[in-house]
């Protein structure tokens, strides 16, 4: 199954990050074979207008070592070295230009229905003293609202990339009598079975069907 998108090294097609993947064996070879191949920290926070109304989404991702050692060696960075601000751009280039159709990993739902999410905007980069790259970034909301209730579904639907949201969600502008919270995906027997099996799965095939959802965090938006 073709990917709906290119990220990073999947820009380039998946020669660098199966080469990657070859090397990471050499330290981990069960992560080298077994789905997810990557793995992001992070989270969502929610930025509303001056009329109370839910805007934009500013959503981080913290890169594993392995994935943020090969984006740097790909771009040229020395990871001894602070980041140039040219550097900065490059690195936050490198995860936000998204090939048509990629929907970013990130779904909003409210009162039952998608709720449509822009391109990546503003986007920032770093690399934290333990090495991971961090990658922080807007989108906005197509239709501006006031949610009684929102949820934020934080996946990739081939699994390819294993999300956790670790961030504490903040609310920025006007949001009196909103309160968000992370809901942290909660493996049952079934699902436990399921994570077993996609072990065989190699590092350039997919799972026949998209599982992605099965496995996410969500963060929740409640307004009064």
């Amino acid at each position: 199954m073709a990917r709906p998108k290119e990220r990073g090294w999947r820009r380039r097609g998946r020669t660098p990050l199966a080469a990657a993947a070859v090397a990471a064996s050499l330290f981990a070879p069960v992560a080298a074979v077994a789905h997810p191949h990557v793995f992001i920290d992070g989270g969502v926070d929610f930025v509303f207008d001056r009329q109370g109304r839910l805007s934009e989404l500013r959503v981080t991702w913290v890169y594993d070592a392995m994935s943020s050692l090969f984006m740097l060696e790909d771009l040229g960075i020395d990871l001894g070295k602070p980041l140039t601000s040219e550097q900065e751009t490059a690195l936050a280039a490198y995860q936000t230009e998204w090939i048509e159709g990629f929907e970013g990993d990130s779904y909003l739902r409210a009162d039952g229905r998608a709720v449509a999410l822009g391109g990546p905007e503003a986007p920032e980069a770093e690399v934290r003293d333990d090495g991971r790259a961090v990658i922080r970034f807007n989108r906005r909301v197509a239709e501006p609202f006031r949610p009684d209730a929102a949820v934020v579904e934080v996946y990739d639907p081939t699994y390819f990339t294993a999300y956790a949201v670790t961030d504490k969600p903040a609310l920025q502008g006007p949001a009196d009598g909103c309160e968000a919270s992370v809901e942290p995906f909660r493996a049952t027997e079934s699902l436990m079975a399921l994570q077993l099996s996609l072990s065989e799965i190699g590092v350039d095939e997919d799972p026949a069907e998209e599982v992605g959802a099965l496995f996410a965090d969500r963060v929740r938006l409640e307004c009064d």
